[in-house]
């Protein structure tokens, strides 16, 4: 199921990509909700926020890539500085 619902959020980021709002794509969450949804849910991203600093999201998120996830190294940088910055419960990605 877990497969199914990332590949379903997959193809929607792809197909509504473009209608992202500035903000989304400047501020990591866009690619936040791409990739770490591939093997979890955000409510495991959820409960960390706040808990973790810059150098403990890089780490996580260099053993993500490490465990399989397609990333490149700019995207591994603004997904580590989105979730460094996020206030816990903030959303999007604690809706």
């Amino acid at each position: 199921m877990k497969i199914v619902t990332s590949f379903m959020v997959a193809v929607l980021l792809t197909v509504f990509g473009l209608g992202l709002s500035v903000s989304g794509a400047e501020d990591g969450s866009a690619i936040v909700f791409a990739k770490c949804t591939g093997c979890h849910s955000l409510k495991r991203v959820c409960r960390a926020l706040g808990k973790k600093d810059l150098a403990a999201w890089e780490k996580t998120n260099q053993r993500m890539a490490e465990m399989g996830m397609s990333v490149t190294a700019d995207d591994l940088d603004a997904i580590s500085n989105y979730l460094a910055n996020a206030k816990p419960g903030e959303s999007p990605v604690c809706k």
